[in-house]
């Protein structure tokens, strides 16, 4: 064969073998580059959007609302003037962002505050009502920050019925301990009634530092009930039922008309604290639907 022959030969293979290593190529990069695009629309199809994470950690229905004194005359003394704002799709476009109750930009605590010269409340309320044997729940955890002197009240089991719409139940954070209070008859004056008080220590005995607690308030079974948590260990776990001669049981407006509350009440004639509360969660749920 000759040398001419040979050389075109061997010209026509590589032109031949380069055009099928190209190809293959090219067919190598658009699978890689289809591969990578179905990888991202899966991420973009898995991956939740911030409300989708917020609604699962802030669960609030039509039964909630936010009861605030911030644009209010205030509470120089009772009673106290108050606004409440739904807590329906607070998350859909955009973050809540008023003085009382906004979301910091980490998306990490949602807060309540209270406005500090007339502000005697910021809490989440519900405004469906029942009595003590049907249930209701707030499961929250919360750090609370400027703990005043006399402390504050940060979860009740309030009532609307009768004629003194007064607490059965409260819980009180001051810097060395928490404090449940019950109170015995809900239709006369504070001075006139008594108080079941008593105290529950921090861990280890330490005061109250802006460490989150966690907090279970619940309503059912006749009971009012209360679980606190410090570092996943239980410091109170305790179940409150009404004296069956009183009020709370034996009028009827009164005994059907129990509620849940949870968030800021400064009972103090002055506000010296900028009183302000970073929830991490906050999960509702009730059967009271009146």
């Amino acid at each position: 064969m000759k040398l001419t022959h040979i050389i075109k030969y061997l010209i026509i293979f590589g032109v031949l073998f380069l055009t099928v290593e190209n190809c293959s190529s090219e067919d190598r990069t658009s699978n890689e580059q289809s591969l990578e695009d179905d990888f991202d629309d899966n991420d973009e199809d898995t991956e939740p959007d911030n409300s989708e994470v917020l609604n699962s950690r802030f669960v609030f229905n039509e039964n909630l609302v936010i009861e605030h004194s911030w644009n209010t005359g205030g509470c120089d003394s009772p009673p106290c003037d108050t606004d409440e704002d739904a807590l329906v799709n607070v998350f859909e476009n955009t973050l809540p962002n008023d003085p009382y109750f906004y979301m910091e930009d980490d998306l990490v605590e949602l807060n309540l505050e209270c406005q500090q010269e007339k502000g005697r409340r910021a809490e989440f309320k519900q405004i469906s009502e029942g009595p003590l044997t049907s249930y209701s729940k707030m499961e929250f955890e919360a750090v609370y920050y400027d703990v005043p002197d006399d402390g504050f009240t940060i979860a009740q089991v309030h009532n609307r019925g009768g004629n003194s719409n007064k607490p059965f139940f409260r819980l009180e954070l001051h810097d060395n301990k928490l404090e449940t209070v019950i109170r015995k008859d809900p239709e006369v004056s504070s001075n006139q009634t008594t108080f079941n008080k008593v105290d529950y220590p921090f861990l280890n005995g330490v005061d109250y530092n802006q460490f989150p607690l966690k907090v279970i308030l619940e309503k059912s079974g006749g009971y009012a009930h209360i679980t606190v948590m410090q570092n996943n260990t239980i410091i109170l776990d305790q179940s409150f039922q009404p004296d069956a001669t009183t009020d709370w049981v034996n009028d009827t407006s009164i005994s059907n008309g129990y509620y849940l509350k949870a968030g800021a009440y400064n009972a103090a004639n002055t506000h010296t604290e900028h009183l302000i509360l970073g929830y991490t969660t906050f999960k509702f749920e009730t059967e009271d639907l009146n």
